[in-house]
């Protein structure tokens, strides 16, 4: 059939009603098959990473509240009129408020009362990461984080 003025092949054949199948929609169908192996193949290394990310994520949280009940318990036993209970109960308010699970609060000496001024009183609070993981410890094996505060005698 004779192209009549500026008719394009693509024209003539749409006019007879013929399909015209172009060299790109095979292209296009690779091109999308090709994306989808990509993220077949990424996919479990992005989890991975994320999981591990909050995983880890989780056990700094976990380390730095355990720091932070240190700290405050041992600055209530260092106080003058410092006792055990005061002392094991502000560093309870501080985990508790942190929603710690399975903690473990030990003074040394066991009674800040007794201590003379200038001597040293020693908080030592720990607790599992598998009590506190999101993932319940599946990425990172069950550890007992422990975090120690020493503080002077007032």
């Amino acid at each position: 059939m004779p192209l009549i003025d500026n008719q394009t092949t693509w024209q003539i054949a749409r006019s007879a009603r013929m399909p015209v199948r172009s060299r790109r929609s095979g292209q296009r169908r690779r091109q999308r098959g090709g994306a989808v192996v990509e993220f077949a193949v990424c996919l479990p290394m992005l989890m991975v990473l994320m999981l591990g990310s909050i995983e880890a994520t989780s056990a700094i949280f976990l380390k730095q509240s355990l720091v932070a009940a240190a700290y405050e318990g041992v600055r209530e036993a260092a106080k003058l009129r410092g006792t055990t209970a005061s002392t094991q109960s502000y560093a309870t308010n501080v985990l508790n408020a942190r929603q710690v699970r399975s903690f473990r609060v030990v003074l040394n000496p066991p009674n800040p009362a007794t201590v003379a001024r200038g001597e040293r009183v020693t908080i030592e609070v720990s607790a599992p990461i598998s009590a506190n993981s999101p993932f319940i410890g599946k990425v990172i094996q069950d550890r007992q984080l422990v975090a120690r505060a020493v503080m002077i005698k007032e």
